[in-house]
């Protein structure tokens, strides 16, 4: 009874190998377009330029447009070369709603527009715990006040880009 089975078996895996080889295609000499597959963006933005056209006067702060800067307005920018930072005030313009998740990147550059240093501000609204209520910040159309500092700090940063590469506001 064993050697049937076992012969049924051994035929069965034969067969299956000369049927699923005499079933395949003679390989096409024309090539084939495969469309491109688009995938989602990365979570973290691209790294900043290694050397950016020289500022126009020491102390001047870009924004880079990006996805989110036609929802807030960046306002009081400011280099503090001293102490490595760059700082402003974010406001939502697209709607009335709080923030409840921001990242601002910062790159800091040197005259000759070397890439010296980079640094990241993150805010994420706290939600309320076991049904109380929240007291934390609000950052609804006051915005927030943002204060990006280079790591590792810089002494001789002239320019600064700024990017959002995250905002999520309700």
């Amino acid at each position: 009874m064993r050697t049937s089975i076992r012969a049924g078996l051994i035929v069965g895996a034969l067969l299956t190998a000369v049927l699923g080889a005499g079933c395949t295609p003679a390989p096409s000499t024309a090539t084939t377009q495969v469309p491109s597959v688009s995938l989602p963006a990365p979570k973290t933005p691209p790294p900043p330029a290694a050397t950016l056209v020289p500022a126009a006067a020491v102390g001047e702060v870009r924004v880079e447009p990006g996805p989110f800067t036609d929802r807030v307005r960046l306002t009081g920018l400011r280099l503090d070369a001293a102490a490595s930072t760059v700082q402003g005030h974010l406001a939502i313009t697209s709607d009335i709603s709080d923030v409840l998740a921001l990242d601002v990147h910062a790159a800091f550059y040197d005259a000759q527009g070397r890439l010296l240093g980079t640094g990241t501000f993150h805010y994420e609204e706290e939600e309320p715990t076991g049904g109380a209520t929240h007291t934390g910040p609000r950052a609804v159309t006051s915005g927030i006040d943002v204060a990006v500092a280079a790591a590792p700090a810089v002494a001789d940063a002239t320019a600064v880009v700024v990017s959002i590469p995250v905002l999520v506001n309700e």
